[in-house]
C-alpha cells in the first residue's frame, strides 16, 4: 500500500491586540482562513460582540493601520504571500444614536 501524505498547509501566526485587554490572542491559522473568522475568533476571546444600545458599537480588524474592509479576504491576500505572521488590531467604532430613538 502506497501512503500518500497530505501537503503541509502553510501557517500564519496571528495575534490580534484589543487596547483595553492587557493580554493579546494568539492563534495559528492556515493563511486561506478567511479574516471573519480571525475577527470571530479574537471577538470570542475577548467577550466583545457587535450591539446596539442606544448607539452602534461595531468591531473591525486593523492591518498595518489600515482597516480590513473585505472580512471575505482570505489572510494571505490581506498579508501576502511569503508572510508567516500578522499582527491585527481589534478596533471598537461607536456610532452615537439618536437620542429621540429608545
Amino acid at each position: 500500500m502506497i501512503k500518500v501524505e497530505k501537503a503541509h498547509e502553510p501557517t500564519v501566526a496571528t495575534e490580534v491586540a484589543y487596547l483595553p485587554a492587557v493580554a493579546v490572542f494568539k492563534k495559528d491559522y492556515d493563511d486561506e482562513v478567511r479574516v471573519s473568522v480571525v475577527r470571530d475568533d479574537a471577538m470570542l476571546f475577548f467577550r466583545v460582540s457587535d450591539h446596539r444600545d442606544r448607539d452602534t458599537h461595531e468591531f473591525f480588524l486593523e492591518f498595518e493601520g489600515k482597516r480590513v474592509g473585505d472580512l471575505n479576504q482570505m489572510l494571505e491576500q490581506v498579508m501576502g504571500h511569503d508572510r508567516r505572521h500578522a499582527r491585527f488590531n481589534l478596533i471598537e467604532q461607536i456610532t452615537p444614536g439618536d437620542a429621540w430613538t429608545r
